[in-house]
């Protein structure tokens, strides 16, 4: 999964939580790298796409409600 849908997806979601990190583009960029990194390695490791998509959605959330 790109990137950019991960990076697209935090950015709305602390937009809408009012948090002060929805302008932090280094934090979003280093969920979203770290959360599309999860994807790949599930990927090549047999997950199928739903579950690696579920396990790099957890890496993107980390610590929000």
């Amino acid at each position: 999964m790109d990137a950019n849908y991960y990076s697209n997806y935090l950015r709305d979601y602390l937009a809408d939580a009012g948090d002060a990190r929805k302008d932090d583009e280094d934090f979003i960029i280093a969920r979203a790298d770290a959360a599309s990194e999860e994807y790949e390695v599930q990927c090549r490791g047999g997950a199928p796409p739903p579950c690696a998509q579920e396990l790099a959605m957890a890496v993107l959330m980390e610590g929000f409600d």
